[in-house]
């Protein structure tokens, strides 16, 4: 009775992530007009890296997780491969955290002390995520030698990759609660309207990150092994796609209010009608 509940969990979980890709993909040309009039013609900065990063690497690591759950390779050494896919996986939710990190930045009037502070958090939080979730994966199922050689091609993640969707949750918490907490202080009564897309967008945001995250957390805890890469890939599909908008709304609303003259993006400020426009990144 136990093979047909771990079949039907790898089942699933193959669906959900082939699923995510087709999501993806739908959206991208949903917001590629958005993406063409204010990314296209802006110049290369760090916003803009990151923000190619998370949308297009999102594709490479999409294709790579669709395949594995796809392809069938019970003869093979899929090390390297599932390696260099959680390393791409990686890399795309980071660029889209950097865009938050960057977005909570500028909110906060261009405070360095506060930059390097959530820059030095999130390397402790990437480094922490990954050797724990190393350490752990190592203890929970220590190799012997009597045992059987057993494929490590199975679309499976093991329990211990919770940890690293709790890293994340938590230093989404702290980006939210560092965002209301600006909100209420020096922009209580503020009715510009790139304030509330900075702080809407950014709650809801990071409001979606934290509950997926937590589901995924769930997931991996609460049901069958087999299960537990169910959120996988549409956990960095949801980053991609949020990032996107964020940014696409942020830009919409900074262009509207420059229309009007009251607002700088980059540090939150009155602007003088003599004062070249100057950037953090959106621009």
């Amino acid at each position: 009775m136990v093979a047909p509940i771990v079949n039907t969990g790898i089942q699933t979980a193959k669906y959900c992530n082939v699923a995510g890709m087709g999501v993806l993909i739908f959206d991208y040309f949903l917001t590629l007009e958005s993406e063409i009039r204010w990314t296209w013609n802006t110049r290369w900065n760090t916003t803009r890296i990151l923000f190619v990063i998370s949308r297009y690497m999102a594709f490479v690591a999409a294709g790579m997780t669709s395949y594995a759950a796809i392809a069938t390779r019970a003869n093979e050494n899929c090390s390297r491969f599932s390696q260099a896919s959680n390393a791409i996986h990686i890399i795309s939710i980071v660029a889209s955290e950097g865009l938050l990190i960057i977005r909570t930045y500028a909110f906060w009037k261009q405070n360095k002390k506060l930059l390097a502070v959530l820059l030095v958090l999130a390397a402790i939080c990437i480094a922490c995520a990954v050797g724990i979730t190393q350490v752990v994966s190592d203890l929970a199922a220590p190799a012997s030698p009597s045992d059987p050689p057993t494929s490590n091609c199975t679309f499976e993640a093991g329990r211990s990759s919770a940890i690293q969707y709790g890293f994340l949750a938590a230093y989404e918490l702290l980006l939210l609660s560092l965002t209301v907490f600006k909100r209420y202080q020096d922009y209580r009564d503020s009715n510009s309207r790139l304030v509330r897309a900075v702080f809407q967008g950014g709650v809801r945001y990071m409001t979606a990150i934290i509950f997926v995250s937590v589901a995924n957390i769930l997931i991996m805890t609460v049901p069958p092994v087999s299960y537990d890469e169910m959120m996988d890939l549409p956990q960095l599909v949801l980053h991609s796609m949020l990032a996107s908008r964020v940014l696409f709304s942020l830009r919409e609303s900074d262009d509207r209010e420059l229309g009007g003259g009251t607002l700088l993006m980059s540090a939150f400020r009155p602007a003088q009608h003599n004062e070249r426009r100057t950037s953090l990144g959106f621009d």
